[in-house]
């Protein structure tokens, strides 16, 4: 009687084993930078339909009221018109609070870090103006902002952990309809753009015609300035700047680092230009012709400043 003989079976060797490691780890260093920055990108779309959303409420806001929103500036740009307005808690589109003195300096309401001050997570946003417009807390929030000590870099890290955006300090309680052009009441020389080699000037008499597609309304911003470094409040002014943490290119050139911000403008619509990490609000305004109290050079723009705020109503609007 013959015995079949079973086939031999036989396990991999030590340098089979080694080859499909050395595969497994080629992979995973080609596919986890892939994956981080699918993630971050991710993100970045995420944070556009935020600030679309955003604009989406205010402009509803706005048919209800007839004028946007107001903003923590005016507190202070009454100070033009020789009064001052209280800054009491549920009059800016936000819902952050200062205390406002008499002198038009600010004491600041929360303790930082702002991130666990349980006031301002309260306050922020369900407080706002726009709240009722826009209920969803996380449509403030960056999904890529991390919350933590405000931290000079260039993505912007380290946000106050309940606000992402600015809104255009100049345009609250303004209505839209006064909002089509500007009269320069003065010169206004050598304004900074977000070109380093460039700038732009206005001439008194001259007139800018605003374009809703062009017109900054909100802006993802920057922490390290007044929306999580000073004060936190949602004010994007001259001197605040923006987070260009998506898709952030280190730069291998004298320009510096340069990323995508998450921008929505007044005709509704959202984009995430490219700009150099820190372009500062004076420059995006300089861009589209807006005025901006907070000039590069010159001093306080009050005159254009006045004329530009001359149809906010004198007395407290509430």
């Amino acid at each position: 009687m013959t015995r079949s003989k079973l086939p031999q079976s036989h396990g991999f060797t030590l340098v089979e084993l080694l080859v499909v490691i050395s595969i497994i780890g080629i992979l995973m260093a080609i596919l986890i930078p892939a994956l981080s920055t699918a993630r971050k990108q991710a993100g970045g779309v995420v944070c556009q339909s935020n600030v679309r959303q955003l604009m989406t409420g205010v402009n509803v806001y706005v048919a209800d009221e007839g004028a946007f929103p107001g903003t923590h500036s005016l507190f202070f740009f009454q100070s033009l018109f020789d009064q001052s307005w209280p800054r009491i808690s549920g009059v800016t589109w936000d819902g952050a609070r200062d205390k406002l003195n008499d002198n038009l300096s600010y004491t600041p309401a929360y303790t930082q870090p702002y991130h666990l001050d349980p006031e301002f997570a309260t306050d922020v946003p369900t407080k706002g103006t726009l709240f009722p417009y826009v209920k969803d807390e996380r449509v403030y929030l960056c999904p890529n902002d991390r919350p933590g000590v405000a931290a000079d870099t260039p993505e912007g890290g380290g946000g106050n952990g309940r606000l992402s955006y600015g809104f255009n300090a100049y345009i609250g309680f303004r209505s839209p309809d006064n909002l089509r052009s500007f009269r320069y009441a003065a010169d206004s020389i050598n304004n900074e753009l977000p070109d380093p080699n460039k700038k732009r000037s206005f001439r008194v008499g001259e007139v800018v015609r605003f374009s809703p597609a062009t017109f900054v309304t909100f802006v993802e911003e920057h922490p390290k300035a007044n929306l999580n470094g000073d004060w936190p409040d949602g004010n994007f002014n001259g001197l605040d700047r923006i987070a260009t943490r998506h898709q952030l290119n280190p730069g291998a050139n004298t320009s510096g680092p340069k990323g995508r911000v998450s921008i929505a403008y007044m005709d509704g619509h959202a984009d995430d230009p490219i700009y150099r990490a820190r372009t500062l609000g004076r420059q995006i305004f300089t861009e589209f012709g807006q005025p901006h109290i907070w000039r590069n050079e010159g001093g306080p723009d009050k005159v254009n400043m006045t004329a530009f705020l001359n149809d906010i109503p004198g007395t407290c609007p509430w």
